[in-house]
């Protein structure tokens, strides 16, 4: 295990994945954790460990931080048990959805059905296809290949995309990189190719892709700031514009970990919790990363924290960040 010096962003390539199940996250706020004003447990808060073994003298434990996923520890062995715990449902999450296929209508197929190509011309397309990615060993998306050469525009090919992948194309207009900058850690944004875009009455988030979309990274960021998220695709030149934009403006804190067994992610996230002592914490994984965010204080009102409110670590078992495509 190694925590690696801080840094804000990443080179990844986009991650294409199929659609993952969302793993259950304990209630926002638990057995006595917090009155409606964001008070700290009190001296009579039960501890969430349900194995906890102090039973009465818990209370008498000078203790009130930190809290994990709105949940109260009594002591460092009890914040490890809570902390595991999320590690193990957040890997059973993770595999469960490996096996979970999102079927779609090909591409091709729909683009026959819209009227869009003959089926002559989607022959000559996919052998164009083929073709055009023997050079480089990456093949060409579909899509892309008919856009460069003239056969479809642009347009047309992300109406068509929404479709397949049941989602809206969304509009940048407006985009203030600013007001989203705490929803989505900038090398997280970069991995999974998304930007999140818009924040409407503070409760609905818009994640923009483009030419696909990774539900797993929307259930995740849906998860941890609890506010609903809706994906959408937009224009591939649209997209690396507000990309660009994302990555410059200023991110809450991150921090890299890396940790050889699950096991010891456990323990060395339970390490950094009970150090930072924060108002609280909340885990989730996307696709190989662990995403630990810490609030520094008791989250206000604000549907989004503040850049400096918060600190994200992310994590990964057996896998080394430097190593990522």
């Amino acid at each position: 295990m190694r925590l690696l010096a801080d840094r804000s962003t990443g080179g990844l390539g986009q991650i294409t994945v199929e659609r993952a199940p969302v793993a259950k996250m304990p209630p926002a706020r638990g057995d006595a954790l917090r009155d409606e004003e964001g008070q700290a447990p009190s001296l009579f808060s039960h501890c969430a460990n349900p194995r906890c073994a102090t039973g009465w003298i818990q209370l008498w434990r000078n203790r009130r931080v930190p809290n994990f996923e709105g949940r109260w520890a009594c002591s460092p062995e009890c914040m490890k048990a809570l902390v595991a715990s999320a590690v193990r449902r957040e890997a059973a999450a993770c595999e469960a959805g490996a096996s979970v296929h999102e079927h779609r209508v090909p591409l091709g197929l729909m683009l026959v059905e819209q009227g869009c190509l003959t089926e002559d011309q989607l022959r000559t397309a996919l052998e164009g296809q083929r073709q055009a990615g023997n050079g480089n060993g990456e093949r060409l998306r579909l899509g892309k290949w008919l856009v460069v050469n003239g056969l479809l525009s642009e347009m047309t090919l992300i109406r068509i995309l929404a479709a397949q992948w049941s989602c809206p194309v969304l509009s940048l207009d407006g985009f203030l990189a600013e007001e989203t900058a705490s929803a989505v850690p900038p090398f997280l944004a970069e991995a999974c190719g998304v930007v999140p875009v818009r924040l409407v009455q503070r409760k609905l988030l818009y994640v923009a892709f483009a030419g696909r979309v990774d539900r797993s990274l929307s259930y995740a960021v849906e998860r941890m700031t609890g506010l609903r998220v809706t994906s959408g695709l937009v224009r591939d030149a649209e997209f690396a514009a507000a990309q660009r934009r994302y990555r410059e403006v200023p991110a809450p804190g991150m921090r890299f970990l890396e940790t050889a067994t699950a096991a010891a992610l456990a323990r060395s996230a339970t390490k950094l919790i009970e150090r930072e002592k924060p108002a609280d914490a909340r885990l989730v994984r996307i696709h190989e990363y662990y995403w630990l965010r810490l609030w520094k204080r008791s989250r206000g009102a604000a549907p989004l924290p503040g850049v400096g409110e918060v600190e994200d670590i992310l994590c990964t078992v057996g896998h080394r960040f430097a190593d990522s495509p």
